[in-house]
């Protein structure tokens, strides 16, 4: 038999059959197929029991991580499941969170996921603030000459402002119960439209409705609060220098969208220069937040901080943490009744406020004293570049000393370098220099110190709740402080009036801040013998 199937095989096929073998070839096809749908059934229900969200199912099943290799590996790590009392599934590992990976003759240890979250919200932060606050100077003259005047346009982003904080308060809910992802996804899409539809634009009132809405909802969603608060999931002891880094975004925005903007202006116009740059939104928002992004490290098994659970014999022991964390975070409806949301409010608003003045402001004023155009530019990109090492550099602090203390020692050096800006001679290098280094560390640490602030105060769960409710307050006083700058320099001709009240502000920031009380720091619970 096997002889003449050979035989058969070797000689020239007849029309019967050469039908006999494409039958051949299919029922080969169709078995082949059977077996990766048998084993994918079983593979797929496997992680179900196992409790792993759709996305991961989908990509241990049919993607790269579907080898036995890596079937293997994982269930090495040892996950045990258990429901908690509000019936979600968690997962928690009994032995190692973070295991080696070997490659070649070397051994790897795998980067905690926390820290690809971080690389997100920098990504997030430099696109959001670049593109909105930096790069929105070098708009105003071509939108100015189009619409009619600067105080026209000025309206519409003081709009697109008191908007964002306005839809801070729903966005603060939907990522405490959805997670930043899918906020993030929705805020790239409504930017990048928001762009296009300014390249559209032919009257000042289209203009406010862009700003407004698909503009004002998209910085909102890719901004500060979904960032800060996916951040402060992942991270309990080393959220300040999670924090700084991720918030070092905002200065790097600065410096890349800024000349990116005016470049494109000069070279397609104003118009085209924003559809390119809402294209540009969706493509570096979009790819990192669909393939990094995760809600929680217990959706992955992980403990905050990329740490073992405490070693223990009970492998559900290493729960504790979250379950003790769950019992220290404030709800929204308490925190506003509590003084400290309304301390911290205050504190923040009168840094805002300040901060925002001499930014805006720092130019007309050095060349109001003399100094040219080109010297003042200067000092403000050196002011910029200092912001990122004191986000840096005030995050690791926060890791390491009280938090509030850390706070007064930001708004001291704050009051400092404005005092120095109001009462030194700007022709001395060494006093500019002295300012450009007080002042621009301590701008760069006051983002990082109020997103570490809020969650040490109320807890990470609930934090994107307490935070979209207590900007507007903080946009409110910005939206105040500005304003009152050019006031106050229209009736009196100088900015000293205006320094002076930064200077009080900064001071009544840092005896407020020290009034909060914080909890004291999440520690493990002694493992049980």
């Amino acid at each position: 038999m096997p002889t003449a199937w050979l035989q058969s095989m070797s000689s020239s096929p007849s029309p019967d059959s050469a039908f006999s073998w494409r039958s051949f070839f299919r029922a080969s096809f169709a078995s082949c197929l059977a077996l990766r749908c048998n084993s994918f059934a079983r593979l797929f229900e496997r992680n179900r029991a196992m409790g792993r969200p759709p996305t991961t199912i989908l990509f241990r099943t049919m993607g790269p991580g579907a080898s036995p290799r890596r079937r293997r590996a994982l269930d090495s790590a040892g996950k045990h499941m258990r429901r908690d009392a509000g019936g979600r599934r968690r997962a928690a590992r009994a032995e190692r969170v973070r295991p080696r990976v070997r490659r070649g003759g070397l051994t790897f240890r795998r980067i905690y996921h926390g820290w690809w979250i971080v690389l997100v919200a920098f990504v997030c932060h430099a696109v959001n603030t670049g593109l909105i606050f930096y790069a929105w100077s070098v708009f105003l003259t071509p939108l100015a000459a189009a619409f009619g005047g600067r105080g026209r346009v000025a309206g519409a982003y003081a709009l697109m402002q008191l908007a964002s904080a306005a839809y801070g308060i729903a966005v603060g809910r939907v990522v405490d119960r959805r997670g930043a992802r899918p906020v993030e996804i929705a805020g790239a899409v409504s930017l990048a439209t928001g762009f296009l539809l300014l390249s559209r634009v032919r009257s000042l009132p289209a203009l406010y409705g862009c700003l407004a809405v698909p503009v004002a909802l998209g910085s909102t969603c890719i901004g500060g609060l979904p960032n800060n608060a996916a951040v402060a999931r992942w991270f309990v002891r080393k959220r300040g220098r999670a924090l700084g880094l991720a918030t070092a975004g905002i200065s790097a925005g600065g410096i890349l969208f800024a000349p990116l903007a005016q470049f494109l202006i000069e070279r397609v116009g104003w118009r085209r220069a924003y559809a390119l740059l809402g294209l540009t939104v969706a493509g570096l928002v979009l790819p990192p937040v669909l393939g990094l992004m995760r809600r929680d490290p217990a959706d992955l098994g992980l403990m905050p901080d990329g740490e073992p659970p405490p070693s223990s014999g009970d492998p559900r022991a290493g729960l504790a943490l979250f379950e003790r964390e769950r019992e220290r975070s404030v709800r929204p409806q308490v925190a506003v009744r509590q003084a400290n949301f309304w301390l911290l409010a205050a504190a923040f608003g009168l840094t805002m406020a300040g901060l925002s003045s001499v930014l805006l402001y720092q130019i007309p004023l050095l060349r109001d004293r003399g100094m040219p155009a080109d010297r003042a530019a200067l000092v403000l990109g050196a002011t910029a570049a200092m912001g990122v090492v004191g986000k840096l550099g005030f995050g690791a602090l926060l890791d390491r000393f009280d938090q509030r203390r850390v706070a007064a020692t930001c708004f001291c050096l704050q009051a400092a370098g404005v005092l120095l800006l109001w009462l030194g001679p700007t022709h001395s290098p060494l006093l500019l220099a002295c300012y450009v280094v007080l002042y621009g560390y301590a701008m760069g640490g006051n983002a990082t110190l109020q997103a570490s602030l809020v969650g040490e105060a109320f807890g990470r769960l609930h934090y994107g709740a307490i935070a979209g409710r207590m900007a507007p307050l903080v946009v409110l006083s910005q939206a105040i402080g500005v304003p009152a700058t050019g006031f106050v320099r229209d009736l009196t001709g100088r900015y000293d009036a205006a320094l002076a009240l930064v200077v009080a502000a900064a001071l009544a920031a840092t005896a407020i801040v020290l009034r909060v009380q914080l909890p004291s720091r999440l520690q493990e619970p002694p493992a049980s013998t």
